[in-house]
């Protein structure tokens, strides 16, 4: 049965993080993982071409593929993703709602190696290299997470399933008591009472309605060819439209209440509600349940895992004395699954063969387009409008495939870029936006960066974010959003480096000091060599004290979120497994420390709550 929706969220609840801080023995600033290398400097490319000449994996037997992971939210029902808590499996990991890059113990133990000038300026090991592409990799994906638009809503939308329904879920629980999942009881409470129960059932629908919407979002965004084939099917499901602008609504209250209470600059969202239930109302495609819905080719997953693997391959490609060619990749395992769909779609879209080499001008077009693709300019930082447009100026699948279709009526433009330089990146840009209607990025970035100059709360965020000594309320929030737009200012500077960083960290020419935008925007939180905890990283001028608070008030508020997410959506008793967090996990402190942390903001123990379960 469906249930009435209401379009504008409410963030009259904030989170304070002094929640009782995660029970971390012995847990210490990370000093690992700061390395910046440029391979030619060291020698490299000789060395490789006399070791190899090609990608070797460590068992000379089978070929080398990289394994990677985002999490894949279709796979598990309401599930967050999978932790790793073996990165032995695994040469590199980037976790979504975790936050922590993670590499396996040879990775960490190469890199360390780096850090301690342990090749001086001798011959670098291939293997060496290798591992430094897969950090480049994940680091990639922690760029994606936090720099660009696509990401900072898909690492924000986690936290506003709770921060979004905080009043709503209060309220619940003094009008229904303690009682999970609110899901699977309201829709029994809807069966049994019918359209009556909506109105008592309000404050449920809400929180619910909400979670799903952030669950559908990433399902669909992900992987939006296999996710629509049963989301349609879902009594909760709306349309894609109506489901990004409720995510985008959560998104800009959680960036508002930190910056801009007021909506300065920033997309109203009662503006943002009343077009939405107009265009429900009119019927509009896109917007009202059962409208055609227009699929692009490839997701949010397959663009990301296109954008770092193809920046990995540069990087190794350029740090040879011979550019790898294309067949010699495919041989080695380079070229197959997940990480090619994205490139292989930009190919046929484009109307364009297979390049013969890796250093080919087509490569370097395609690192754009995802570029371009992965970060929509309107709801953030530009204002939506119209709203009619809202799908296609937002869903990352539909501009990558709209960019492709720009480049198959202008096929000059797939042998523009050969330089890597800032004049063509923003001249290609220009042409391609031009021709399907999308602003500019650089235009946006100015808009990030004048936020910066014009506005005191930004100001002082920003100051947070050089310091490091973030203010308790909405810590997370904060830490993210000030990332995101650390990095814009950066990229506004450079956006070259940005888009092709795998050539500029092999060593090509730069005026800008890559070292130093490199290690300014490396990860936050990290594992460490033959450790699967997590770790806050050390930062230069700032301080060890400050780094390890903002860490703990960070993850302290975790077990709330997890948590919440549970308590709406997920069937069964609350599960308290946060052993992805410790190396000397205790499942009966840990779980304590859950505990308290939720009952600190709710006011209830986990134990208070009545289980529902499917009826027969």
């Amino acid at each position: 049965m469906a249930v009435a929706k209401k379009v504008r969220p409410s963030f009259a609840v904030s989170i304070v993080s002094n929640n009782p801080k995660p029970p971390f023995k012995g847990c210490t600033v990370n000093g690992s993982l700061q390395t910046f290398v440029t391979f030619p400097s060291k020698g490299a490319k000789s060395t490789i071409a006399d070791e190899s000449g090609k990608i070797m994996s460590d068992d000379p037997s089978k070929p080398s593929e990289p394994l990677h992971n985002l999490p894949y939210p279709q796979l598990d029902q309401f599930e967050v993703p999978l932790s790793f808590a073996a990165t032995t499996k695994y040469h590199g990991v980037y976790e979504t709602t975790r936050f922590v890059l993670r590499l396996s113990p040879i990775n960490h133990e190469y890199l360390e190696k780096f850090e301690a000038n342990a090749f001086d300026d001798g011959p670098v090991p291939w293997e060496a290299i290798k591992a430094y592409s897969t950090y480049l990799h994940e680091t990639m994906h922690w760029w994606q997470h936090v720099g660009s638009t696509s990401g900072l809503l898909l690492s924000l939308s986690y936290f506003s399933q709770c921060h979004s329904a905080m009043g709503e879920l209060r309220e619940c629980l003094e009008k229904f008591g303690p009682i999970k999942p609110l899901k699977r009881w309201s829709d029994q409470i809807l069966q049994e009472e019918g359209w009556d129960a909506q109105e008592k059932l309000a404050p449920a629908n809400f929180a619910v309605n909400n979670a799903l919407d952030v669950f559908y979002y990433k399902s669909y965004a992900f992987r939006p060819r296999e996710a629509i084939k049963w989301m349609i099917e879902q009594n909760h499901f709306e349309d894609i439209g109506y489901t990004y602008s409720i995510v985008y609504g959560m998104l800009i209250g959680l960036i508002s209440d930190a910056i801009d209470p007021d909506f300065e600059f920033l997309q109203s969202i009662e503006q943002l509600g009343d077009e939405t239930l107009r265009l429900y109302d009119e019927g509009f495609e896109g917007f009202k349940k059962g409208s055609n819905i227009h699929l692009p080719y490839v997701g949010l997953q397959a663009i990301y895992e296109g954008q770092a693997h193809f920046i990995q391959l540069d990087f190794l490609s350029r740090s040879r004395t011979e550019p790898m060619t294309c067949e010699e990749a495919r041989t080695e395992g380079y070229l197959s699954g997940i990480y090619v769909e994205a490139f292989e779609s930009f190919l046929k879209l484009t109307d364009t063969c297979w390049p013969s080499s890796l250093s080919d001008p087509i490569v370097s077009l395609f690192l754009l387009v995802c570029d371009l693709a992965i970060n929509p300019t309107r709801g953030i930082p530009f204002k939506v409008g119209p709203f009619e447009n809202l799908i296609g100026q937002v869903d990352v699948g539909i501009r990558f495939a709209e960019f492709c279709f720009a480049i198959k009526t202008a096929p000059h433009l797939k042998a523009a870029i050969k330089d890597l330089s800032l004049e063509e990146y923003v001249e290609v840009s220009e042409e391609l936006c031009l021709a399907k209607g999308y602003d500019h990025p650089m235009a946006a970035l100015e808009e990030v960066v004048r936020w910066i100059e014009d506005y005191p709360s930004v100001q002082k965020l920003m100051e947070e974010h050089r310091t490091f000594e973030f203010e308790p309320t909405n810590l997370t929030i904060r830490v993210f959003l000030s990332h995101y737009i650390s990095m814009c200012a950066d990229k506004y500077e450079n956006p070259h480096f940005f888009c092709w960083p795998g050539a500029y960290m092999a060593g090509h020419p730069s005026v800008a000091d890559v070292e130093e935008i490199w290690l300014r925007h490396l990860s936050l939180f990290s594992d460490g060599k033959d450790k699967d905890g997590v770790y806050p990283r050390k930062w230069p001028n700032r301080s060890d004290k400050a780094v390890k608070q903002t860490f703990e008030r960070f993850y302290g508020s975790m077990a709330v979120y997890e948590l919440t997410e549970q308590w709406i959506l997920r069937d069964g008793s609350f599960k308290l497994d946060f052993s992805w967090m410790s190396d000397n996990y205790d499942q009966e402190v840990f779980g304590g420390w859950a505990n308290d942390s939720f009952k600190k903001v709710f006011g209830v123990n986990l134990s208070d709550f009545t289980i529902v379960k499917a009826k027969k």
